[in-house]
C-alpha cells in the first residue's frame, strides 16, 4: 500500500478523491500545509509548484490540486484566480461585465499534480465545461457558484447537492494518478 499525502483542509475533498481511487493500493492522507501559490495561468504550473515544495518540505510524496474558471467572453477571466473573484466580486458584479457579450462558455479545469521529495512534478488534467448563468442561484457556494452551470445540468453549481459539486470536479485526474502510481493495476 502506497501512503500519499494530499495537501488539503477540506474533509469532503480528501473523502471523494478517496472514492475515485478506490481499489488502488493506495492510502490517501490528508495533511493542511501552507503553500505558496505562484501566480500564474495555467493550473498545472501552479499545481505542480505547490506539490513540489510540499514535497520537498515534508520529505515525502504528495498530491495538490488547483482548479479554474476560464470565461472565454472575458478572455479566460478569471482563470485560476477564483478565491479573489468570490472574495471581491458578487455574482452581480460578474453578470455585469458579462454585458453585451453573447458567448457564455467556460472551461473549468482541475489539476491533480504529484511530486516526490526532490523531483519534477507530474500533472494530471480534467477539463469540465459549462455556461456562465444569466443571474445568480443558489445559496450554498461562492459567486461562481452561483453562476456557472455545468454541462448536463441546468442549474448553477450553488444549486446542486454537494456530492455532485465535489464529484464534478474530481473527474478522471484522480484515477489518472492512481494507474500512473500503480501501472494499472487494482486491488
Amino acid at each position: 500500500m502506497l501512503d500519499l499525502i494530499f495537501i488539503t483542509g477540506n474533509q469532503k475533498k480528501l473523502d471523494q478523491a478517496r472514492e475515485k481511487i478506490q481499489g488502488y493500493p493506495i492510502n490517501l492522507i490528508g495533511t493542511k500545509l501552507e503553500t505558496p501559490e505562484i501566480q500564474d495561468t495555467n493550473v498545472e504550473i501552479i499545481a505542480g509548484y505547490s506539490a513540489q515544495y510540499a514535497a520537498n518540505k515534508l520529505g515525502k510524496p504528495v498530491v495538490k490540486t488547483d482548479a479554474g474558471y476560464y470565461i472565454e467572453a472575458l478572455n479566460g477571466f478569471p482563470g485560476p484566480f477564483i478565491k479573489y473573484i468570490n472574495q471581491w466580486l458578487t455574482p452581480q458584479e460578474l453578470i455585469k461585465m458579462m454585458e453585451g457579450k453573447e458567448n457564455r462558455r467556460v472551461r473549468s479545469p482541475i489539476c491533480v499534480a504529484y511530486c516526490e521529495p526532490g523531483g519534477e512534478p507530474k500533472t494530471f488534467l480534467s477539463e469540465n465545461y459549462g455556461n456562465l448563468a444569466l443571474k445568480a442561484e443558489g445559496v450554498n457556494g461562492s459567486t461562481i457558484d452561483m453562476l456557472y452551470i455545468p454541462d448536463g445540468y441546468k442549474t448553477p453549481l450553488a444549486t446542486l447537492p454537494e456530492d455532485i459539486r465535489l464529484s464534478l470536479w474530481n473527474a478522471d485526474c484522480w484515477v489518472n494518478l492512481a494507474k500512473y502510481l500503480t501501472n494499472g493495476r487494482t486491488v
